[in-house]
């Protein structure tokens, strides 16, 4: 999968989406550790660094979205073998939180799923969270009622605490 252009995309935020390139590393780093700083009670650790962005963007991709304010936020997907997909990684700045952003990244993975024929998208979720698991509960059912050719496979877990 090319890491330089925009895949196309249904929903009024994938038209606005971009892809990631490596040179993005600096910005995401600092980005998806803020937006994940409310984990580091169980992880003791920040959510990710230079050398994890730069394995995500080697097997899968990262759709942004910017605005005049700076990254909205991103979301994660790879596309597997089997026509599998997977979605992880959904963060949207905390200060701009619960407005919408977040589904619509999500439909915006789901459809690049789609576009790379992936019959199962699958997700999952530290556990750790309820309030996390329970909003990605809530897209997963949205998905269904959208998708109903398609399977999404939900999950969480464990969170362990190293």
């Amino acid at each position: 999968m090319s890491h330089t252009s925009t895949p196309a995309l249904g929903s009024d935020l994938a038209t606005q989406l971009r892809t990631a390139t490596p040179e993005d590393t600096g910005r995401l780093v600092p980005f998806i550790n803020r937006v994940f700083a409310r984990d580091n009670y169980f992880k003791r650790t920040e959510r990710t660094n230079a050398e994890q962005v730069a394995e995500y963007l080697q097997k899968g991709t990262f759709l942004l979205k910017e605005d005049g304010d700076g990254l909205l936020g991103l979301i994660y997907i790879e596309l597997r073998v089997n026509g599998h997909g997977y979605i992880g990684m959904v963060a949207v700045d905390p200060d701009r939180q619960s407005r919408g952003a977040g589904t619509e990244f999500m439909k915006a993975g789901e459809q690049l799923c789609r576009d790379h024929d992936c019959r199962l998208i699958e997700i999952s979720v530290i556990d750790r969270r309820p309030e996390l698991l329970a909003w990605y509960q809530k897209q997963v059912t949205k998905s269904l009622a959208r998708l109903p050719t398609y399977a999404l496979k939900f999950s969480s877990c464990h969170a362990t605490s190293s």
